[in-house]
């Protein structure tokens, strides 16, 4: 001990807070979140196309929105993230407002995660197209993801 009998209880205090920091320490508890694999991306409508022809991977090989009575009109819808699972609709619609096709698919999965699909609709009418303006509506599970103006003229 020394002076005021202070180093006597000093250096005991610093033993125990040597003892206590030289211990073993515990990993921190796992964060759920953490552990778990990130949610993948929502899928989404990224291009949609219209012509008059398409090739054997099914996007548009003459890019147009003007077409003649007897065409038929294709629109090809290029998406990312699908799961396989995920529904596009087209709703065309004539320039009075009367809908005049719809039609409702199921989005081809992606060879690898986040990769695109495109799917084909087309349009026929055999008698022929009254001229005058269309507006096709495309559709993702139920959302609204953009719309096309196509023109008949003869």
């Amino acid at each position: 001990m020394t002076r005021n009998g202070l180093t006597l209880p000093i250096a005991i205090a610093f033993s125990a807070i040597a003892f206590v920091g030289c211990g073993k320490k515990e990993a921190p508890p796992a964060d759920s979140a953490a552990a778990a694999p990130a949610p993948a991306p929502p899928a989404m409508v990224t291009t949609i196309e219209t012509g008059k022809s398409i090739g054997g991977d099914k996007r548009i090989m003459d890019t147009t929105s003007t077409f003649a009575p007897r065409d038929t009109m294709y629109v090809a819808v290029v998406t990312s993230n699908s799961s396989g699972t995920n529904t596009l609709k087209t709703v065309v619609t004539f320039q009075d407002g009367q809908v005049v096709d719809s039609s409702s698919q199921t989005i081809a999965s992606p060879m690898t995660p986040g990769g695109t699909s495109v799917t084909e609709f087309h349009l026929v009418k055999p008698s022929g197209w009254p001229t005058g303006d269309y507006t096709v509506e495309v559709w993702l599970d139920g959302q609204s993801a953009g719309t096309r103006r196509l023109t008949v003229k003869r």
